[in-house]
């Protein structure tokens, strides 16, 4: 797991810094109106590909499950039964998405006349690479459940400099149809990085192959645990990109662009933790299918301790000095960014101390219950917050929303994980709240307080004042937040290192 998670953390490191600085050429080159139009068009795919997120859930924890058994008959089943699945659903996309899609933005989308060309186009190309992305989640799946992570960011990092030299080829480019030409190269370079997912699978795992699948029974558990992580799901994309379309029916593009770029920081946060969660992850689910219920909660536990700190080191100077970052990354800052991305960083938070128990819930295949109450609390998310914004005017209140619901499915989810998998309440508090609250507290408010009573007044002092943000939380989180036994790791290890 500690191989695999450096191996992620390069992977992420690199995938962050492009990630950040083709959000800022695009939002340069295309400008704040077609940033938002393709990051709201694009959304729409995002919404009708819900299903594919239910089914990749469910692919990882099977195929996950299979490996943990070892039992090689049940894993090509499970391969080929996914694969089918998918490439049903791939199609049923294209089919149903492009028809309800196309009447969205006929009827409800509010984009300039002019537009529409660019809109279409968008739209197209946007679900034809969401059917290949879904038609390939079995061979990601594999890769993940195989916990082949240096394969995994390889090809992770060719995607990511594909997309940057895509991104940089805007500026030789004519400035007519830009938007047109950008969404026709993001397709040709999906299609590239999936048959490289799929030649892969191929060539190095040939103990797993397509069967005929005739065991209805398995079909049934599969759709089964995908229909009702498809609610789950379905709340999930309510709370990102039901969130972006609720903000352009009352701000138009601009404000969406203000939301694709608290979007493009909430990712990049929260790659900094989900590079040690996929490491963590298969182990989750496999201790659990080899009967080590102990093991499983262990790092159930420990995961969600250990994500909250290192999603702080990145939160913490991130919340403190939006506006400066915000400037030097982007340059044109849109309006209410700074706010949108102040409360999206608190909402992560809670999420990544709650992902751990949600894999943990996927790994039991009981699920019903789980989703249903989950699911329904994040679903009133979307009308609370569009009453607000109604009621107040302000964008931001529909993000205050999601924050408020979000730390309400918590509190249920951990109720729910006790039934589920003999979750222990009391050993949350003890093991993780009770350290991750001193931690955040001890955070924030001395280098809040700092901030209010210092004026930092040029480019290097914002500069160093983050940089102090990193080390003061790292020093709070070794302190506090880590076990005495994990520090004492820690030094030894450090020891080690200063004598070679």
């Amino acid at each position: 797991m500690a191989k695999n998670t450096v191996i992620l953390y390069f992977r992420m490191l690199f995938q962050m810094a492009v990630f950040l600085y083709t959000s800022r050429v695009l939002l340069q080159v295309l400008g704040e109106e077609n940033y938002g139009l393709y990051d709201v068009v694009g959304g729409i795919v995002v919404v009708l590909m819900f299903l594919n997120n239910s089914m990749t859930t469910c692919t990882q924890r099977y195929i996950t499950v299979a490996l943990g058994r070892g039992e090689a008959d049940y894993l090509n089943k499970v391969y080929s039964a996914a694969t089918t699945i998918h490439g049903l659903l791939g199609l049923s996309v294209v089919l149903i998405g492009g028809l309800l899609g196309s009447l969205y933005i006929h009827y409800f989308l509010v984009f300039p006349p002019e537009k529409v060309a660019d809109v279409f186009v968008v739209f197209g190309c946007s679900l034809v690479s969401g059917m290949l992305m879904i038609m390939s989640m079995p061979c990601n799946a594999t890769i993940i459940a195989h916990e082949d992570m240096g394969a995994f960011a390889a090809i992770t990092i060719m995607d990511v400099l594909l997309k940057l030299g895509l991104t940089l080829a805007l500026y030789v480019m004519p400035s007519a149809h830009l938007l047109i030409a950008y969404a026709l190269m993001m397709l040709a370079e999906a299609a590239i990085v999936r048959t490289v997912y799929w030649l892969y699978c191929r060539r190095h795992y040939r103990n797993i192959r397509l069967v005929r699948v005739r065991d209805k029974g398995l079909y049934r558990e599969m759709l089964s645990f995908m229909g009702w992580s498809t609610f789950g799901n379905a709340s999930l994309v309510a709370n990102t990109q039901g969130i972006n379309l609720v903000l352009n029916a009352f701000g138009g593009p601009v404000v969406n662009a203000a939301r694709g770029v608290a979007f493009q920081v909430q990712t990049a946060v929260t790659a900094f933790i989900s590079s040690f969660q996929t490491a963590i992850n298969p182990q989750i689910t496999k201790t659990y299918a080899q009967g080590q219920l102990e093991s499983s909660n262990r790092l159930i536990l420990a995961s969600s301790r250990l994500s909250f700190m290192l999603m702080l080191l990145m939160a913490v100077p991130l919340w403190l000095e939006t506006e400066f970052v915000l400037q030097l990354w982007l340059g044109r800052v849109p309006q209410f960014a700074a706010d949108f991305i102040r409360l999206m960083l608190c909402v992560s938070l809670v999420d990544c101390v709650a992902n751990p128990m949600m894999i943990g819930a996927a790994a039991t295949g009981r699920v019903k219950v789980y989703y249903l109450v989950i699911g329904s609390t994040l679903l009133t998310t979307l009308p609370l917050g569009y009453w607000v914004i109604d009621v107040t005017g302000k964008p931001a209140g529909i993000f205050q929303m999601l924050l408020l619901t979000t730390l309400l499915a918590q509190c249920f989810r951990m109720y729910l994980c006790r039934g589920l998998y003999n979750f222990s309440i009391r050993k949350f508090f003890r093991e993780v709240f009770w350290r991750i609250l001193p931690v955040g507290a001890s955070s924030l408010l001395p280098l809040y307080l700092l901030q209010q009573f210092v004026p930092l007044s040029s480019a290097a002092a914002h500069f160093l004042f983050c940089v102090g943000c990193v080390l003061w939380t790292g020093l709070c989180a070794f302190l506090m937040g880590l076990k005495a036994a994990e520090r004492e790791m820690i030094l030894v290890k450090l020891k080690l290192k200063k004598k070679e």
